[in-house]
């Protein structure tokens, strides 16, 4: 009996001693398991600071390089310090294997939505700005570039953005206001006020996808629109193709690469100074409309991208730069 008993006894103390043994593994194995999360949480903070920290240098060196343009001359095109940016010299100061790409893209030759609806207190000159800009529109969107099938899809589309920007809710012809947008479902409401983000346009009567994004046969007009701006004005040193075949009737493509071509050369870059130097290449007599026209850019968008440790992470934000030599970050995002 006394052997039975030390027996349990051995036994109890060997399942003690295996149960503490246990015991004190899954406590070093939990202890070794929250070192190496903290460990990688450290890891991961401090390649999330030097993500931050690369990306905000790329732009602060896009503001540093039209702060400098600024101070070099009043216009601005694609032979542009912020235009040329040589993201290997960058790359280069920076730690093996690291790299960072810094692009800068002008709004200013772009389309502005809200120029639609003219902001001129003067109706007999806000009445010529919107017809200026309907004009354009009309002969963008029926370049058969874009999934527009016709001047009536065209005109109809432009009815309902102004209709969307305007303040009343007085439809136009072919436009749209909240009562049709009650309708839908879910229903919402026109903004009566100005297009804040490309998107949004998404939102208004006949925009579709194939038109905004475009699709295999025809391209997007997202790419050739901004919300930046209500002046109109687009700078025709820095306006794509797209833009610049929409500026006058009898505009052809042959024409718009001539003018490429001609604001491309080094050589010309002095003469990019005033809006009409258009005239020395469109030598046909072809006339542009000069209220619409400037050389001078206010708006950019500014896209940084950072490769650390064979990861990737891309900063995006717009930039507006003032008159005088001030600037203004409007956005600014890293994913």
């Amino acid at each position: 009996m006394r052997k039975t008993h030390k027996t349990r006894e051995a036994g109890v103390a060997l399942v003690l001693t295996l149960l503490a043994v246990s015991f004190m593994i899954a406590i070093t194995v939990q202890l070794f398991s929250s070192v190496n999360l903290q460990v990688q949480a450290s890891v991961n903070l401090r390649d999330s600071v030097v993500f931050d920290a690369l990306n905000r240098s790329g732009l602060d060196l896009a503001r540093a390089a039209l702060t400098a343009d600024q101070k070099e001359n009043g216009f601005d095109s694609l032979q542009d310090l912020w235009n040329t940016l040589d993201s290997e010299a960058v790359s280069s100061l920076l730690g093996e294997g690291d790299r960072i790409e810094v692009v800068v893209a002008d709004q200013s030759g772009r389309l502005q939505v809200n120029a639609l609806v003219s902001t001129e207190q003067n109706p007999t000159r806000r009445k010529l700005q919107e017809e200026d800009q309907r004009g354009i529109w009309i002969r963008f969107l029926t370049s058969g570039r874009f999934a527009v099938e016709d001047s009536d899809r065209a005109e109809a589309l432009i009815d309902a953005i102004r209709d969307w920007i305007d303040l009343d809710d007085d439809e136009r012809e072919k436009g749209a206001e909240s009562g049709y947008y009650q309708g839908l479902s879910p229903p919402y409401e026109a903004r009566n006020g100005a297009v804040q983000y490309l998107e949004e346009l998404l939102r208004i009567r006949g925009m579709t996808p194939d038109i905004f994004y475009g699709n295999e046969e025809r391209a997007g007009i997202a790419q050739f629109l901004t919300v930046y701006g209500r002046d109109g004005k687009i700078n025709i040193n820095t306006a794509p193709a797209e833009v610049l075949l929409s500026l006058a009737e009898g505009m052809d493509d042959g024409m718009v690469q001539d003018l490429i071509e001609f604001r491309r050369d080094p050589g010309n870059r002095e003469l990019l100074a005033n809006p009409l130097w258009y005239r020395e290449v469109l030598t046909e007599g072809l006339d542009l409309p000069e209220g619409l026209l400037t050389v001078a850019s206010h708006y950019f968008t500014v896209t940084t991208s950072v490769e650390h440790n064979r990861i990737v992470r891309t900063g995006k934000g717009v930039l507006l730069r003032n008159d005088d030599g001030t600037q203004n970050l409007l956005s600014w995002e890293v994913r």
